[in-house]
């Protein structure tokens, strides 16, 4: 077995006294497409801050392509190959939706201050490639035709689609979505479904993503891992885990799933 892209090894953050997480471990092949799960206040979006640079684990390490990156900025997390996108839509929302795949971009540009100043045959060389690159995500997500309007006047799912297009245009390892789902309508959440295992397969990179639509993860999703009050309480592929007792239990108080309603699965 190849070595994980991402490793996330018993990491854990406490605030003051309150443990947010508490151990949490997974790994992430290169080509993965994983679910982390649970009820709110579960600790989803804190084990997110730690793997983007966002909040320093108190214990443990996060690993990527072998390498530990606790204590990195969120910038040079970005550069060293994972991008996010988060539950409320975080576009420049007055410039343009290609201005918005050009400064993601930006920092993969090979020139230097002078070479901006003077507008040197490498500085223009190297805006040719970012826009040219731009446009060709662009193309890919279907949102060519809107690339001179503002990103706030898209409607919401293609501001979802642009965010995502956005993090790619980082050339990320590993893509981190956090509830890509959330405020979406049926038909939106069905056209994202496929986007997001779309997206694994074109750009051949991890994807691991939390939601609260457990039919969008149980349809997308190889491996689940579930956390409820900061710890792992469950993990496996989706069929095992809408039948586990402990994840029923989580979600419903209950470990008896009769008269209680739905499981994990059907919610």
């Amino acid at each position: 077995m190849s070595s994980p892209i991402l490793k996330i090894d018993s990491i854990t953050m406490r605030f003051g006294g309150l443990v947010a997480v508490n151990r949490f471990s997974m790994e992430l092949g290169s080509k993965d497409l994983v679910g982390v799960i649970g009820p709110n206040g579960a600790g989803k979006t804190t084990i997110f801050n730690m793997v983007t640079g966002h909040y320093e684990p108190t214990e443990g390490t996060v690993y990527l392509s072998g390498k530990n990156i606790n204590g990195l900025r969120p910038a040079f997390i970005t550069q060293s190959g994972i991008a996010r996108t988060f539950q409320n839509i975080r576009l420049f929302k007055d410039l343009t939706v290609l201005d918005n795949i050009r400064l993601a971009a930006h920092y993969t540009v090979e020139y230097g201050l002078l070479a901006n100043i003077f507008r040197t045959k490498k500085y223009h060389a190297e805006e040719k490639r970012v826009h040219d690159e731009a446009m060709e995500l662009l193309k890919i997500f279907g949102l060519e035709d809107k690339k001179y309007h503002l990103a706030k006047n898209l409607p919401y799912g293609q501001q979802r689609r642009l965010e995502i297009a956005r993090a790619l245009a980082t050339k990320p390892k590993v893509l981190l979505l956090d509830e890509p789902a959330a405020g979406m309508n049926p038909k939106e959440t069905k056209d994202l479904t496929e986007l997001i295992r779309w997206v694994r397969d074109k750009f051949q990179i991890a994807v691991l993503l939390i939601e609260h639509d457990m039919k969008l993860v149980m349809e997308v999703c190889e491996r689940i891992y579930v956390v409820d009050h900061g710890e792992l309480i469950a993990q496996g592929a989706p069929k095992d885990i809408q039948s586990n007792p402990k994840v029923i239990e989580a979600y419903l108080g209950t470990s008896e799933t009769e008269e209680t309603g739905p499981t994990p699965g059907e919610a």
